[in-house]
């Protein structure tokens, strides 16, 4: 999350203004949307790897066609959005080369409504139920919260609030068959006015309407195991974000501090044991894994094949 071509905070007007209008010139783009394919879960995971796409955030931009293939060609079976308003323009592409789109992330204004850039997303998408609606279009089952601002999070309180809207769009989400989720990073971990606020919306969140996607490299970096994490949350814990950490910093910060872009590595070159990782998800039922490389050595597709032959070659008991 520190500076890179994209980082996360500046991918902020991507995600809110959209990738979309800044690919509408590009060459080779499909601009009608020709259905999505309906979706079988493999019985491994290993077998049916998905891709958050936010790995790939400056290919899409350079060529989005040409991104798409290189993912199915190293084996990557369906993908998680990260631009909701790029789906019109590239989600034919994404299936042109048989890649389904299981989920879909949103940042918080699409949620609640409560932060100024709200006012910047398109009217197509402006209110839970577009959003819902845009959603089914392309047979997406999965919504995701993906992050919260830093004054969305001051206090304790602003979880309570938090999870209110969560449980009410979740419950319009479940009516119409996608279930909600929220990703984490690692602040939900820290003390927040005497609690952790995960616990809270642990508590607080509705346990069908509201699921959880674990970063598994986020729960590492706040110093938990991720597969006891992915144990305890049982069938709570519906997507998996995969993603290794170099090593742990040397104290566990008490407030939300930025990983060194050195410390996201491709899966199987870091610490984290994925083996016990997706062995607790099959355990507990996680719906599907996702591969994410927030950050790279600027040879993102040689990464990401690393990271899918090395999941490739783990016993899942």
């Amino acid at each position: 999350m520190s500076s890179s071509i994209i980082s996360r905070r500046n991918a902020v007007k991507l995600t809110l203004a959209g990738i979309g209008t800044m690919l509408a010139a590009s060459k080779g783009l499909i601009p009608t949307a020709q259905g999505a394919g309906h979706f079988m879960k493999a019985q491994t995971y290993k077998d049916n790897l998905g891709i958050q796409l936010y790995s790939i955030r400056q290919q899409l931009l350079n060529n989005a066609g040409g991104a798409f293939e290189k993912l199915a060609a190293i084996g990557y079976q369906h993908v998680e959005w990260f631009d909701v308003t790029s789906l019109d323009m590239l989600a034919p592409l994404a299936q042109s080369n048989g890649l389904p789109i299981t989920s879909a992330h949103v940042l918080s204004p699409y949620i609640t409504g409560n932060n100024l850039m709200q006012a910047v997303i398109p009217d197509d998408l402006n209110s839970p139920e577009k959003l819902i609606e845009k959603l089914n279009k392309y047979d997406i089952k999965h919504l995701v919260l993906s992050y919260i601002f830093d004054d969305e999070r001051e206090h304790i309180d602003q979880y309570k609030t938090l999870a209110e809207h969560l449980n009410r769009v979740g419950e319009l989400s479940k009516t119409a068959g996608i279930q909600l989720c929220y990703h984490n990073h690692d602040f939900e971990f820290q003390q927040l006015n005497g609690q952790r606020p995960f616990d809270l919306l642990l508590s607080e969140l509705d346990h069908e309407n509201v699921k959880f996607e674990l970063d598994v490299f986020w729960a590492k970096y706040a110093g938990l195991q991720p597969d006891a994490l992915i144990t305890s949350l049982g069938e709570r814990c519906a997507l998996l974000h995969l993603k290794d950490l170099k090593s742990m910093p040397p104290t566990l910060a008490t407030t939300h501090t930025p990983a060194d872009e050195a410390q996201f590595k491709p899966v199987g070159s870091g610490i984290i044991d994925f083996e016990k990782v997706l062995t607790a998800a099959k355990k507990v039922g996680v719906d599907n894994v996702f591969v994410e490389q927030d950050h790279n050595t600027g040879h993102i597709f040689e990464d990401l094949k690393n990271s899918f032959n090395y999941l490739q070659t783990l016993n899942i008991k």
